[in-house]
């Protein structure tokens, strides 16, 4: 990379169907793209993203943390427009492949719970249709979905351990059936809703999940952040695989799994991104 950049709390990572891959973190020039090869291409959004002040809302009450870029995540729709989450700004922005912004939903600076104004939200997913959800996570626990123009639809959830409740939904991905999995991170699990709100499972036990991506493979791949783990369930949320050698991964925040099966994960703790592999067994 550039000498002046230097990644600080890898935070979220995204492919497009070029093969680009979307790094989110939270030091200076905080959203940057890279080649295939993981060569560095170049920053986006410079001009408009900004530090700001983010709360610690995991106690009884709200404890300021440093200024800096709080950039939560970062997904990439089907027409390969860069999305991103501020956590500190409570905004949700919408990038097109050349990088330039051409959405913004919240107000900046300002949190809430209507139609216009986030608490700190964490991911947004894109659906084939153009409608999008976002989980409103760490002031509001609830997920909004929204129409292709960007008018609230709907909304679910409340801060609770019940279903249809939920304690930091943290990250949405989906399949090609269009079910989302939501990690319910502080519940210590995913849940799956179809696009109506429904709850059509409960994975229960599933420890500090951070990161989740629909994989190429037809399986569920998660960061599980405390534990510095990898999972890979079924859509049926048998837990199939965990990968956790001491020292393999410093707190997988995120994670992408591209199209030939390759693992991405964005690593708060070692601030870096990590490029894995799958070995075949014998």
């Amino acid at each position: 990379m550039p000498d002046h950049i230097t990644l600080f709390c890898v935070s979220g990572i995204a492919l497009d169907s070029r093969g680009y891959i979307y790094v989110a973190h939270r030091g200076d020039n905080p959203l940057l793209r890279f080649h295939p090869d993981g060569s560095f291409d170049r920053e986006i959004a410079a001009d408009v993203l900004k530090k700001s002040r983010a709360d610690n809302l995991m106690g009884d009450k709200p404890i300021p943390m440093d200024l800096r870029n709080w950039l939560h995540y970062v997904h990439v729709d089907p027409w390969d427009n860069v999305w991103i989450t501020d956590v500190g700004r409570h905004l949700i922005m919408r990038f097109d492949p050349a990088g330039q912004l051409t959405k913004t939903l919240g107000v900046d600076g300002v949190s809430g719970c209507d139609a216009e104004h986030f608490y700190q939200p964490t991911h947004v997913c894109v659906m084939p249709s153009g409608e999008f959800f976002v989980s409103d996570g760490y002031g509001n626990s609830r997920v909004l979905k929204f129409s292709a123009e960007g008018k609230r639809v709907m909304e679910w959830g409340s801060r609770g351990t019940a279903i249809g409740e939920f304690h930091t939904p943290h990250v949405i991905t989906s399949d090609e059936d269009g079910k989302l999995y939501i990690s319910d991170r502080e519940n210590d699990r995913v849940l799956v809703y179809d696009q109506q709100g429904e709850c059509l499972a409960e994975w229960p036990g599933l420890h500090s999940v951070d990161g989740l991506d629909y994989g190429p493979d037809g399986f569920i791949y998660a960061g599980a952040g405390l534990d510095g783990a990898i999972l890979r369930l079924d859509k049926k949320g048998q837990l199939l695989d965990v990968w956790a050698e001491p020292g393999q991964f410093g707190y997988p925040h995120g994670i992408a799994v591209a199209s030939d099966g390759t693992i991405y994960t964005a690593e708060t703790d070692c601030s870096r991104v990590l490029r894995s592999t799958l070995v075949p067994s014998h």
